[in-house]
């Protein structure tokens, strides 16, 4: 994560999280498959973070959550939050079945949620789809040095932004949730990166050495998409091989679009 990322991220203002009371059943008609959950990443929103990854699954009749949340507070919190909130889901819909779509943190978070569900007979999470998600943390890199463990120690930094804190590679919340398995069993996993990523560094981060676990590199068979951790959100490489992931037999076809956007 650089140091300009790390800067935003302070000066961002705090977001209010969706009460869940105020969630609704999903509309009629979409019921075919299962809902989808998707979770924003740092100081944004899921327009900013998924909005074509949201369109596409609406156009697909699928019955889509998007919930905003204060993407600052400490990770733990916001896992719980969205545990809650597919809780919540399942009961408002009568089914025993959900998606999660998450984009930088939301990516993590995803991942975090479905070990809350590990425990139980059937894990009602069976798809996870993670982009630029930070699974191992970010490391904090100066003129090529990596400074993370100095960056852990700034005087105030996990009280002022705990999620920055939290995802720093070896940071106690890391440390403890990836002391287990790191995913849970009947779960599929995709986890999608950019070898142009300049924020969620190094870009294997977001990668995961399991079963039932797919990990892609957007330039893998297209060299020319240069799409940053900001410009994936509306890189149609990104958006297909995620909506691909969720259905492969509605979409089957992944494109390959040069792009130059490496924010």
């Amino acid at each position: 994560m650089t140091a300009t990322a790390a800067a935003n991220a302070h000066a961002a203002p705090p977001q209010t999280a969706t009460p869940l009371a105020s969630l609704e059943a999903c509309p009629d008609g979409t019921g075919a498959s299962a809902p989808v959950l998707l979770v924003h990443g740092t100081n944004a929103s899921v327009e900013q973070s998924l909005g074509p990854v949201r369109d596409g699954l609406l156009e697909d009749g699928r019955c889509v959550y998007g919930l905003d949340y204060d993407s600052r507070q400490p990770l733990s919190t916001s896992a719980d939050y969205f545990t809650a909130a597919v809780d919540r889901i399942l009961e408002l819909n009568h089914t025993d079945a959900i998606d999660l779509v998450g984009k930088s943190q939301g990516g993590l978070i995803a991942r975090a949620v479905s070990l809350e569900f590990a425990a139980r007979p059937v894990n009602p999470i069976k798809t996870v789809v993670a982009i630029s998600g930070p699974q191992h943390g970010v490391n904090q890199t100066v003129a090529g040095i990596d400074v993370t463990a100095l960056v852990a120690q700034v005087p105030g930094l996990h009280d002022r932004m705990p999620a920055l804190a939290d995802m720093l590679a070896g940071s106690a919340y890391l440390t403890e949730l990836n002391s287990g398995p790191m995913t849970a069993p009947g779960v599929r996993y995709t986890m999608i990166a950019s070898r142009d990523d300049q924020i969620a560094t190094p870009f294997t981060t977001a990668f995961i050495d399991a079963p039932d676990v797919t990990n892609i590199v957007i330039q893998d068979g297209c060299p020319d998409d240069h799409a940053g951790h900001l410009a994936e959100t509306s890189d149609p490489r990104t958006v297909d091989l995620t909506l691909h992931a969720l259905d492969p037999q509605l979409h089957p076809t992944i494109r390959c679009a040069a792009n130059n956007d490496r924010r």
